[in-house]
Order: structure tokens, then sequence, then C-alpha cells
């Protein structure tokens, strides 16, 4: 009988480890989701849309420059919103593996750490092209490095507070390029 209690037990452990992932896989597609409309509504120029991924208390954090609440930067995003479409072919990715497989162009999502009804996403914001440089094709890629961290709402997943940690970075291949 003691056995029996063990294995239900492993079983049980298995099960909620199981479940753990899974919403965390889940946390990650909602977030990707989220990051593809909030594209999708700049290319439509309906600021509400676009503004729906983050919270009413949202923060933009840019290095080397003083925080900026969403009651700051809210007029301009309205104001502008028609100069703010996404370059075309810009889409919203997981792909947690670019130093070995390269860049693309868009929203690159390499690392998201959940943390019951938070989350830490690491991204790259920015655009891929193919230059040549001493005769050979290379992918460069030229943007930011972000950090976002994201809360779980009634409404769904929300970002809280959008850190630009690089501005106009450039990698090639997938690593910093020497400047």
């Amino acid at each position: 009988m003691r056995w029996r209690s063990g294995v239900c037990l492993l079983f049980c452990l298995a099960a909620l480890g199981a479940s753990a992932t899974d919403s965390a896989e889940e946390a990650r597609k909602e977030i990707v989701t989220a990051y593809q409309h909030s594209l999708d509504a700049l290319r439509r120029g309906d600021a509400d849309a676009a503004m729906e991924i983050d919270t009413a208390d949202w923060i933009s954090i840019t290095a080397g420059q003083k925080p900026r609440t969403r009651q700051e930067l809210e007029p301009f995003t309205r104001r502008d919103i028609a100069s703010m479409k996404p370059p075309p072919g810009w889409s919203a990715t997981w792909k947690p593996d670019y130093e070995h497989t390269g860049t693309l162009t868009g929203i690159q999502i390499y690392d998201l750490k959940r943390d019951g009804d938070s989350a830490i996403v690491l991204c790259l914001v920015g655009g891929t092209r193919t230059e040549v440089i001493d005769g050979v094709p290379h992918a460069v890629w030229s943007g930011s490095h972000v950090r976002d961290t994201w809360i779980r709402t009634s409404a769904g997943w929300r970002r809280k507070m959008h850190e630009k940690l690089t501005v106009n970075e450039r990698m090639i291949d997938g690593h910093p390029a020497s400047r």
C-alpha cells in the first residue's frame, strides 16, 4: 500500500510539473499574440488597440533617458499613430536561439521567465538585412534589446514596464558587432 502512495505522489508531482510547464507555454503564446496584435493595430493606425498591450500604469524606460509614463506618451501616440506603422515584414516571433540561428525582423522574443502572475520577457526589436562584409554576405541586425515586464490581469497578459536596454545596437550573424 505504501508504494502505491509513493507512486500516486510521483504522478501528482509529475502532473503539477506538466501543468506549470503548460501554463508557462500558454503565457508565452498569449504574450507573443499580444505583441502581434499591437503591431497589427499600429499597421491599421488604431491607437486604442495598439495601447491595449499595456497596463494603465505602464512605464517606458530608455537607456540614458528619464522614465516616461503611459499618460505622458499617450498623447504623442495618438497624434503620431499614422507615422508609427511597423515596416513591412515585421512580426512578433518566439525565437530563443538567435545567437545560433540568426536574427529576424520585428519583435523577436528570445527569453520568457514566468513567476506566477508576472513574467519578464527579453526580446530584440529591430530589423535584419543582408549586408556584404569583406565579400561575404552576413545577416546584419540593427535595433534594441528590450526587457518587458508583464502581469496577468483579468483581461489577459498586459505589459507593465518596457525597458529599452540598448539603442541603435548592431549585430552581425547574431553576435555583437564591434564599433
